[in-house]
């Protein structure tokens, strides 16, 4: 078809028709070690793609442009993200930090806002019970860990946001080391996120080493690129304290 005739086309049957060549067509992120043979059938199929793609991102019809971001189909996600990144950023990263996080692009899109909303101002962390502390600990924990999905090929990651939040959680474990209360950071060993988990371990360390020691373990044994770093760092730093104390 002419983009004339693509013009001609109601947005929702240029949404179907997307759609189906996507699913057609497959991707990069359904082939992997084998790419599809160059056929003209199949570059026929992408310049008509293409040529929807250019349609949809001149008209921006956002919101129903959006499911197509969470569809069901991997390849109708990645389409959508190469596609409409220009017009809708937010969504075409987090569809594509989505797919390598085993995560829905909605849950992403939750988690890049989580990590730049601030946390109320009061109460200070001075006027916070020891209970609201560990609270804020936990979702500071998890903010840090949104904060991966702020950064990479397409935009650059937000250090300032990162540090602020590093700097929130230092203020809480030294108002809980004030209290003599950093073992109440042991019930986040359990957690289920991750940074969460790893973070309340490292300042918990000090106090319980050995329910905080096998938490920092498994996490330098994932494969999580962010996480496991900071377990190992942690640890070694531990030992080598360790081996210190112990050297006649």
């Amino acid at each position: 078809m002419s983009a004339e005739a693509y013009a001609q086309m109601s947005t929702d049957e240029l949404i179907a028709e997307f759609v189906r060549l996507a699913e057609a067509l497959r991707s990069l992120w359904t082939f992997w070690s084998k790419t599809p043979q160059a056929t003209p059938e199949r570059k026929a199929m992408q310049l008509e793609l293409r040529a929807i793609g250019a349609e949809l991102c001149a008209r921006k019809p956002i919101e129903k442009m959006r499911p197509l971001f969470d569809h069901e189909s991997v390849d109708v996600r990645f389409y959508a993200a190469m596609n409409f990144l220009p017009v809708d950023p937010d969504w075409a990263i987090a569809a594509i930090s989505a797919h390598t996080a085993d995560l829905s692009t909605k849950d992403v899109i939750a988690l890049r806002a989580r990590a730049k909303k601030r946390p109320p101002a009061r109460p200070t962390v001075k006027d916070m019970s020891t209970d609201q502390l560990v609270a804020r600990f936990e979702d500071a924990g998890i903010r840090s860990y949104a904060t991966r999905f702020l950064g990479g090929e397409f935009e650059p990651f937000d250090v300032e946001l990162y540090n602020r939040i590093t700097r929130e959680t230092r203020e809480i474990v030294d108002e809980l080391k004030a209290r003599d209360a950093l073992t109440r950071l042991l019930a986040l060993l359990d957690h289920p996120n991750i940074s969460v988990r790893r973070t309340a371990a490292t300042y918990a360390i000090s106090v319980a080493p050995d329910r905080t020691l096998p938490v920092l373990e498994a996490v330098n044994a994932s494969r999580d690129s962010i996480e496991a770093p900071r377990a190992s760092s942690t640890l070694d730093r531990w030992r080598e304290k360790e081996g210190k104390a112990g050297s006649p």
